[in-house]
């Protein structure tokens, strides 16, 4: 008989996960927090291209790990953050392509 051993993998991998994050923050805590921290997202859609995925799912995709960047930025105790996510020059792209990109932020 054959037993679904992906359910402890996972709980095995994502304990595991728990445990260096919390040994990194650990270490990044003992030394001098920067007051603020800038992400320029930017990429996406080349990650996309190059992966021969549909257009908007490298935007789709960036956008949880912006969020895991900006949960860690909140308990690491960093005061300020920026997000660079959209230029003026990116109004020039599809209607479809900045109404989706409106719609992740």
């Amino acid at each position: 008989m054959h037993k679904d051993t992906g359910g402890i993998t996972s709980n095995l991998l994502g304990g595991l996960s728990n445990c260096l994050r919390r040994c990194i923050f650990g270490i990044l805590s003992m030394g001098p927090m920067p007051h603020h921290i800038a992400f320029i997202m930017d990429g996406n859609r080349r990650f996309a291209k190059k992966s021969n995925l549909a257009e908007g799912i490298g935007h789709k995709a960036g956008f949880p790990s912006l969020i895991s960047m900006l949960r860690y930025c909140y308990e690491l105790g960093v005061k300020y953050v920026t997000v660079y996510a959209f230029s003026i020059d990116n109004f020039k792209r599809k209607p479809n392509e900045v109404q989706s990109l409106m719609e992740l932020m």
